[in-house]
């Protein structure tokens, strides 16, 4: 599901009209007034031509949708995830992005809830191997776990239009990578994700226990989707900066808290938290966990 404004300032007011999707089904189809243009012969959508753009303040702000607060990134950090990715297509076509472009769905598109607008990011369909590169310029999807919504064109491309969803992994275009043309080289990767230093093992799927001593708190959630999508962003970025001292999910009573580090002295931590609010550009505070 994305999000249908402009701007961080018509969220509160957008929220309402999307909570009546809040019910939608979780068969192919992901919109239950969605769909496929009436007529349309096409092949799929062209990659997108990457280039570097300065991210739009406005849009990267944290928000609240459907009960969930989410935190974008706000720096040129890479970010790699796999999961499950929808699309959108007719019901949403010809309005304004979240950025106050015109959607069109017949473009290489994409919608993320936490990627800093505008980005590029490639995405491949796990399945066939199909990649195509996509400039992420609205917010979303909300519902269901998924990871990115693409445009109903982009999605034809890699092959799921029918089907709705497919798994796939995505993978943001650094300035750095657009700049040099070395993500023109990597196309053809199927280099595996690099496992996050907070991943547990399969049964508590990422949750783990607290630990004796102090860490840093980075952000709590409601859901425990929005507590991974913001590990991941903290993951990436702490690598990117050298900071990383192991990112990690808690479960405490009704909250997911993101916490960084373990087994620290008081101090430590104190004076880790305001290391890392400063590179996460969050409010950190230390935590006995």
């Amino acid at each position: 599901m994305r999000l249908p404004v402009i701007s961080y300032l018509s969220i509160l007011a957008g929220a309402a009209a999307l909570l009546t999707l809040s019910g939608c089904s979780t068969s192919s189809r992901y919109y239950g007034n969605d769909g496929p243009p009436t007529v349309f012969t096409g092949t799929g959508a062209e990659s997108a031509v990457p280039k570097v753009e300065p991210f739009r303040a406005a849009a990267n702000r944290p928000y609240t949708v459907l009960g969930s607060t989410y935190t974008p990134m706000t720096t040129d950090a890479p970010l790699r995830q796999r999961g499950v990715a929808s699309w959108y297509g007719k019901q949403f076509h010809g309005n304004k992005t979240s950025i106050g472009e015109i959607y069109d769905m017949y473009q290489p598109t994409a919608a993320h809830p936490t990627m800093p607008l505008p980005s590029y990011a490639r995405v491949t369909n796990l399945a066939n191997g199909r990649s195509i590169i996509v400039r992420v310029n609205d917010r979303g999807p909300f519902l269901h776990n998924r990871i990115i919504d693409l445009s109903y064109a982009a999605a034809k491309t890699l092959g799921y239009s029918s089907a709705g969803t497919a798994n796939v992994e995505v993978r943001r275009l650094t300035w750095a990578e657009i700049k040099s043309g070395s993500w023109q080289q990597s196309g053809a990767s199927t280099t595996p994700l690099s496992q996050p230093t907070w991943k547990a093992p399969a049964d508590t799927a990422g949750i783990t226990s607290a630990k004796s001593g102090w860490g840093v708190q980075i952000g709590s959630f409601s859901q425990e989707s929005n507590a991974r999508s913001y590990a991941a962003h903290a993951d990436a970025v702490l690598s990117a900066t050298g900071g990383l001292k192991g990112v990690r999910i808690v479960k405490d009573g009704s909250l997911w808290r993101v916490i960084v580090g373990s087994g620290m002295t008081h101090d430590k931590a104190a004076q880790f938290a305001r290391s890392i609010s400063s590179e996460l550009g969050v409010q950190a505070f230390s935590i006995e966990r």
